[in-house]
């Protein structure tokens, strides 16, 4: 049995649970005690009223039993089952426990399993007025008293019409508890309307605002590329042509000045621009990849994957990758490739690690890597820290993506990114 069901309900449906089971089962614990209550009243009542009638009647029935009434007993009997609907049956027995007078009610109720009992005794008081030698004896008085049981009364008591009525109590507490249930419920479900009306309208908004960043970080992603690309073509063009003619410059008055000093320093020339030349070029290179524009992301993310695995870093590198990539947006492969370059620098700079592997694939569902490494791994509470991580996440999140990042001290760190594709 699954317990996490109530995570497909709707807030709604939460907060009206939120509020109702504590509801429903204070309702059912008043219910109980309410239904307990009543039922021990009854008992109660039943074990005070039988011994209280069984003694009562014993005591008025002595005269009757020793005169032989019996008619008149039995009408007393009859009158007092009439008058209390509580007593089921009376019975009036001898010294020997024989029946001599009983009369039951003519109702329809239950007996109780138990009978009350109270003996019926004769009391006789008698005085000595004689002594011994048959005189009158006035000096000491001598008297006594005799008791002796003559009968017992027997009295079964019948709950059933004071649970009729206590039923009838109990109903009305019932009517009444669940009135206020009702309107608890009813309140909560508006209460439950409005925090949901609120929740959704602070969630849509959060939604919004949420677009609205990845739409304004895509845009400035996007920005910052097209600058970087105008400021690479800049240095392509303009920079590096002016090199390549100081250079031939250089060259050409190496050549007219023969041998000497004006020869050598054209050679300086000639090495500087060169070095320069150079310089631009790994600058362009870092600030627009060029191999992303003739390769595509694949082959980028393997030339970066070999240059790093030849870097006698202590790592070594394994790349795989899967699809047709020539259908990917420009704006997500240059975005995948920074988060490549991003991973992969980490890996080189922080890991430690001795194996790593890159996977790269493209299906219907999206673009898909996978960035993993044996190294020392980092603490996940601190990865919020780290501003490469950071601008990871908010490249991936620019185009709705997910990024899980799985890592422990000493566990390795596992990378895994899904981005969908239009």
């Amino acid at each position: 049995m699954r317990f996490d069901f109530w995570r497909r309900w709707s807030v709604r449906s939460r907060l009206m649970a939120m509020t109702a089971i504590p509801l429903a089962y204070m309702f059912c614990t008043f219910i109980w005690y309410a239904h307990q209550s009543r039922l021990s009243e009854v008992r109660d009542e039943m074990a005070e009223r039988g011994p209280l009638v069984a003694k009562v009647l014993a005591d008025s029935s002595e005269f009757s039993l020793l005169a032989g009434r019996y008619d008149d007993l039995k009408l007393t009997i009859n009158g007092l089952l009439k008058s209390d609907a509580s007593i089921y049956r009376i019975e009036v027995l001898d010294a020997q426990r024989r029946e001599l007078v009983h009369a039951a009610a003519r109702g329809s109720g239950e007996p109780e399993p138990r009978a009350y009992e109270a003996p019926i005794v004769k009391r006789l008081m008698w005085v000595n007025m004689l002594g011994a030698d048959g005189k009158p004896y006035v000096k000491d008085q001598r008297s006594g008293l005799t008791v002796e049981t003559m009968g017992f009364v027997r009295v079964t008591m019948s709950p059933s019409a004071m649970l009729l009525k206590q039923t009838r109590r109990f109903y009305v507490e019932l009517l009444v508890g669940s009135l206020g249930l009702l309107a608890c419920v009813l309140l909560a479900w508006q209460l439950a309307k409005g925090l949901d009306g609120s929740l959704q309208a602070s969630m849509r908004a959060l939604r919004e605002a949420d677009a609205e960043k990845r739409r304004l970080i895509r845009k400035v992603n996007t920005v910052v590329e097209d600058e970087r690309k105008s400021i690479a073509l800049e240095i392509h063009d303009e920079l590096n042509a002016t090199l390549i003619a100081a250079r031939l410059e250089a060259q050409r008055i190496a050549d007219l000045a023969g041998e000497g000093e004006i020869r050598d320093k054209a050679q300086s020339i000639i090495k500087l621009t060169l070095g320069l030349y150079n310089s631009g070029r790994s600058l362009v290179r870092r600030l627009r990849p060029e191999v992303l524009d003739m390769l595509g992301l694949d082959g980028a993310v393997e030339e970066i994957v070999r240059h790093y695995d030849s870097a006698r870093s202590g790592c070594r590198f394994t790349f795989q990758a899967g699809g047709d990539f020539s259908r990917l947006e420009s704006g997500i492969g240059i975005s995948a490739y920074r988060i490549m370059q991003e991973a992969l620098s980490n890996i080189v700079k922080h890991a430690r690690a001795t194996q790593a592997s890159v996977t790269l694939s493209l299906d219907e569902a999206g673009l898909h890597m996978l960035i993993a490494d044996n190294g020392a791994g980092f603490d996940p509470a601190l990865a919020s820290q780290g501003i490469g991580i950071v601008g990871m996440r908010e490249r991936v999140y620019a185009f709705n993506g997910r990024i899980e990042i799985d890592t422990g001290l000493a566990a390795g760190t596992r990378i895994a990114i899904s981005m969908p594709i239009q």
